[in-house]
């Protein structure tokens, strides 16, 4: 009898087509605020790049 409920409760919760199942990109799961944390960094560091060759075309003139 135990088994038998057992044996019903996992076909209710199995996924019937594995094929089905959401695949994801295997990348962490990270929370907002690290994101915004790495895209900040990002934008400095693009900054700081623009900023560099900014001098360096001014120095050439």
């Amino acid at each position: 009898m135990i088994a038998r409920l057992i044996a019903r409760l996992r076909e209710r919760i199995a996924v019937e087509d594995p094929d089905e199942r959401i695949e994801g990109s295997g990348d962490p799961i990270t929370s907002p605020q690290h994101r915004r944390a790495a895209d900040a960094e990002r934008m400095l560091e693009e900054s700081a790049e623009l900023t560099e060759t900014q001098r360096k075309f001014d120095r050439d003139r």
